[in-house]
């Protein structure tokens, strides 16, 4: 696992509306103070990068390919809600729970009738009689630290989850060369000169990955798609 830092998303430099500290993890304020500069900058999904769009398509392709015939999925980290809005489009007779801390993230899919959006934490949020076929989550696990990922995994588990699938965008490979360049961002950020970026939270391997999602308690992991710096795993309980 190494550290991962980031200055600006979506174009939107993280000094324009906070100051961005290297050693303090971004947090629900960071996210609500972006939030409210990127619903300034962009009012619909069509406003997007293409590229981007695109790639979050894929990824919604691919859970469409895993969800078959299953109608009760849910979502923890969903975002602005791209790739559900995607697979409810696609997939007949779906429903969709889907879950984001921030309030206002969600606002482009809450007027869509198939998904229903819960503005908080899995599982707390959660009613406790609730049941799905399926969970994924979407770009959440670079936000834990290890403990924290092992707790957060646990607990889908401990829900009672049986199918669960982990879209990490934030994979990498170790290499010399990655573990030269993410020592000498510690040192700078160890000494004070590393505070134009904000520390943005953590990369793992994909055997890491596997290691964790088995520790937690999925008992049978398979990679159903990989690329340079995505994994998609289905893990089953």
């Amino acid at each position: 696992m190494i550290k991962l830092y980031q200055s600006a998303w979506h174009n939107i430099d993280f000094k324009s509306f906070t100051e961005c500290s290297d050693k303090k993890i971004a947090d629900k304020v960071f996210y609500d103070k972006y939030y409210e500069q990127f619903f300034d900058k962009f009012k619909g999904f069509e406003d997007l990068d293409k590229d981007w769009v695109k790639y979050k398509i894929l990824i919604a392709n691919k859970l469409i390919k895993e969800i078959q015939s299953k109608k009760n999925i849910l979502s923890i980290g969903c975002g602005i809600g791209i790739v559900e809005k995607h697979i409810v489009e696609n997939v007949k007779d779906i429903n969709i729970t889907a879950i984001e801390p921030s309030e206002n993230t969600s606002k482009w899919v809450k007027g869509i009738s198939q998904i229903k959006v819960k503005d908080g934490y899995f599982p707390g949020i959660l009613d406790v009689d609730l049941s799905f076929d399926m969970s994924f989550a979407n770009g959440v696990d670079y936000v834990f630290s290890d403990k924290e990922y092992e707790i957060f995994l646990k607990s889908i588990v401990d829900y009672g989850i049986k199918d669960f699938i982990l879209i990490s965008s934030s994979k990498y490979k170790p290499s010399l060369k990655i573990s030269i360049k993410n020592l000498i961002k510690n040192i700078l950020s160890y000494v004070g000169l590393y505070d134009r970026h904000q520390f943005w939270g953590y990369c793992r391997t994909l055997n890491e990955q596997t290691i964790m999602l088995k520790k937690s308690g999925f008992n049978v992991t398979s990679v159903i798609y990989e690329s340079d710096d995505t994994i998609i795993i289905r893990a089953l309980a």
